[in-house]
């Protein structure tokens, strides 16, 4: 899926998250909260309860008081990873393949930087893969993104993902073309952000998508529908579906940023490495 000139960029970096979630598990992200890394943070005075192992005895030979030691919590970022694997995302072969890279950069991104990852498949043949950590799991991981292909299923993406849901993550990564009405994008992404969690949403369209090139009379087929419509594609026709796609991301950008959701659109013409070392570095998405 990747090659090595990626694998080796992205083992430098990881992903960065406003806010981390408790699990069992330590990690290795330092926490605002209180725990017991070896992180140093404060003082603060005895109370009763505490444990007496915290109790820092040079300050209490200098002082007599008693004061005890505070450290960072470690924690583990919980990233699950949304791939939308319906019809109109797999029939332009540049557009799955596109969506697929983006999917298993940050699969590996985070299972090299010990996060706990989870590869969601929305509408695809495979089950999910959940909650992998750690290295060990990159090339079956990779091998699971690399196998990914659409279901008979004529459910909507934004329909779909609302039973995959993993409330656990403290980041969802939602790559799709969201070539679907909005008002169903809207619903799932506010049903994702009701558990707490940091959104990156990425679209993925093909350029013919962007700016079609087809003219004269065409019977235009729905990939997930089956629904037909005969058309005739003139620059007037080309021009009102572009304001029309214009208007439909000005929307979803209007959004995300009302709602604190990161947000942007990929095109087939650009490289992923470009889209993950320019673009995502200088959003913050990856440091």
């Amino acid at each position: 899926m990747l090659n090595g000139s990626i694998t080796k960029q992205l083992q430098s970096y990881s992903l960065q998250a406003s806010k981390l979630k408790r699990s069992w598990h330590k990690g290795t992200r330092k926490s605002k909260r209180f725990g017991a890394s070896h992180d140093f943070s404060d003082y603060r005075m005895y109370q009763q309860g505490d444990d007496l192992r915290q109790v820092d005895w040079n300050i209490y030979a200098r002082t007599q008081k008693h004061y005890i030691k505070r450290y960072l919590d470690e924690q583990e970022l919980i990233a699950s990873i949304y791939l939308d694997c319906t019809y109109s995302m797999s029939i332009v072969p540049e557009k799955w393949k596109l969506a697929k890279k983006l999917a298993a950069s940050f699969a590996y991104l985070g299972l090299c930087q010990d996060d706990r990852v989870s590869v969601i498949g929305v509408n695809g043949e495979q089950s999910p893969y959940l909650y992998r950590k750690g290295k060990a799991h990159l090339f079956q991981m990779m091998q699971y993104v690399e196998d990914l292909s659409p279901k008979e299923s004529t459910s909507l993406f934004s329909e779909a993902v609302a039973g995959y849901v993993q409330r656990k993550s403290s980041i969802s990564i939602v790559i799709s073309d969201l070539m679907e009405p909005l008002e169903t994008i809207f619903h799932v992404l506010k049903l994702i952000q009701a558990n707490r969690q940091q959104i990156y949403l990425i679209q993925v369209l093909d350029q013919e998508e962007l700016d079609p090139s087809l003219e004269g009379d065409y019977m235009l087929v729905d990939s997930e529908t089956n629904q037909e419509v005969n058309v005739t594609i003139s620059d007037y026709t080309k021009n009102q579906y572009k304001q029309r796609m214009k208007n439909r991301m000005e929307a979803l950008e209007s959004f995300c940023f009302e709602r604190g959701i990161s947000y942007i659109t990929c095109s087939t013409q650009e490289t992923v490495e470009d889209i993950l070392f320019k673009r995502m570095t200088s959003l913050g998405w990856i440091r």
